[in-house]
């Protein structure tokens, strides 16, 4: 399965399913589910004066996510998680998409959509993200997507979506499959 590095701790809120968007300057036609993995070396070291203030709100206010903590770098050259790539795109309307402009002046404006960007960012929209229990350590990553060779263990959330996508039936035994990875214990009891 295809991996893509990402440095921390963009690569934790991914995993999270908080960031919703991975921005690129190259495009990518790819779709479909790859491992996250985070780069041995962070983005910054404090994750407050990384943010923006609406990035900030939507963390501190929706989520779990231990903003203030020093320990929210997690793992480094390990494979956290999975997501599914499902678009690209430019100005897309996420708090985590940047915009592509024109570089007219140092205040630059963002462009229209009649107009040809001097500078493009591509929105990778992100869903179905999944953070693993225990991450695989000492993975050494690479630039673009790129080929994770090794077995993982799969989670069991990992496992229910992809039982989800193999099955899409409607019928009671695959939903009792779905439920008893997902950890449902009144299924998994009775």
């Amino acid at each position: 399965m295809k991996a893509l590095s990402i440095k921390q701790p963009w690569a934790s809120l991914i995993a999270h399913g908080i960031k919703d968007i991975e921005n690129r300057t190259w495009k990518t036609n790819f779709r479909g589910r790859i491992y996250i993995h985070a780069s041995s070396k962070p983005s910054f070291n404090n994750l407050t004066l990384g943010l923006s203030h609406d990035q900030i709100d939507y963390v501190f206010l929706k989520t779990e996510f231990p903003l203030l903590t020093k320990d929210i770098f997690y793992s480094k050259s390990a494979i956290i998680g999975e997501v599914d790539i499902v678009d690209c795109v430019i100005n897309h309307p996420s708090i985590w998409a940047e915009r592509s402009y024109h570089s007219v002046s140092a205040n630059s404006l963002p462009f229209g959509e009649e107009d040809e960007p001097d500078y493009i960012i591509y929105n990778w929209v992100l869903a179905n993200a999944v953070i693993y229990d225990e991450p695989i350590l000492n993975v050494k990553g690479k630039l673009s997507l790129w080929e994770y060779e090794q077995e993982v263990k799969k989670c069991n959330s990992c496992l229910a979506i992809e039982l989800e996508d193999t099955l899409r039936g409607d019928t009671e035994w695959i939903k009792k499959q779905i439920q008893i990875l997902k950890g449902d214990k009144e299924v998994s009891n009775g």
